[in-house]
């Protein structure tokens, strides 16, 4: 064999590999472990599994509660009280799944991720999270007019700032994450898609991780419904989506010297 055509092989060989690893890279998208999960929660799903496996796992209709007939875990992930939510449609906000699906049991905290169009659900119990999954696979279940899929989350519980679920903590300040900023944020803008919702003490902007901003309200009440209504929203159609999440106490800091007037950006 010559010299050329030895190099060639290799070439083609490597070629090959990495054209096997792109694959299985796209096949494997979505299944990372998502920023709310945490990282105790085991091994995660789509590693060392089949294309078969892989849609074993999330098949809505042949697999009642997510196994396969003959009894053995398709989806191989112990229940959790935690659910991955799939295939949301674009105009999907937090609502929208607390409306659909606390009908299976009291929701503890919803984490959306408005760019992959999904979302982690966290019931407050597993049971209520068993019948979501079971529910799913055995009749379609529609989240703002739009078949949704589910299956139990590697995590058994949502990463949040301490207590930020408890109504009792005190937190009325917002962390708003601005995604896909095609057009200038101020804190007009701001306003005017919170204060609807809640009266808005104070609004601050910086660019950190992209473009944040603190936004405080007058109540927790008041907190927990912006989050509810708006978490998920395109500000704009098609961009500058939110994702909402309450602010650590320790970030709050930035808003103790600014107050909110229309008409003047912090």
């Amino acid at each position: 064999m010559s010299t050329e055509e030895g190099i060639g092989q290799r070439e083609e060989g490597e070629y090959g590999r990495a054209a096997k690893r792109l694959k299985t890279e796209e096949r494997e998208e979505g299944e990372e472990l998502e920023e709310g999960e945490d990282s105790d929660s085991g091994s995660l799903p789509g590693n060392g599994e089949s294309v078969a496996d892989n849609r074993a796992r999330w098949s809505s209709s042949q697999y009642g509660a997510g196994r396969r007939d003959n009894g053995e875990d398709s989806h191989r992930i112990s229940p959790s009280p935690v659910v991955h939510v799939r295939g949301l449609c674009e105009a999907v906000v937090e609502a929208d799944l607390i409306d659909a699906l606390e009908k299976f049991g009291p929701i503890c905290y919803v984490m959306m991720m408005p760019f992959k169009r999904q979302a982690l659900v966290e019931f407050s119990a597993v049971e209520s999270a068993d019948r979501c999954v079971s529910c799913g696979a055995k009749e379609p279940v529609y989240i703002a007019g739009q078949q949704a899929y589910f299956n139990y989350s590697t995590s058994k519980r949502i990463t949040r700032p301490t207590n930020a679920d408890n109504p009792n903590s005190g937190n009325k300040v917002l962390l708003l994450s601005i995604q896909n900023p095609l057009y200038p944020i101020t804190t007009d803008v701001l306003y005017t898609v919170c204060n609807p919702i809640g009266s808005v003490l104070r609004i601050v902007i910086f660019k950190r991780n992209g473009i944040q901003a603190m936004v405080e309200f007058e109540s927790v009440q008041c907190a927990q419904k912006a989050k509810a209504a708006l978490n998920g929203a395109d500000i704009y159609a098609g961009c500058c989506t939110l994702k909402i999440e309450y602010a650590r106490v320790r970030d709050t800091k930035h808003l103790s010297s600014h107050r909110h007037r229309p008409g003047v950006s912090l």
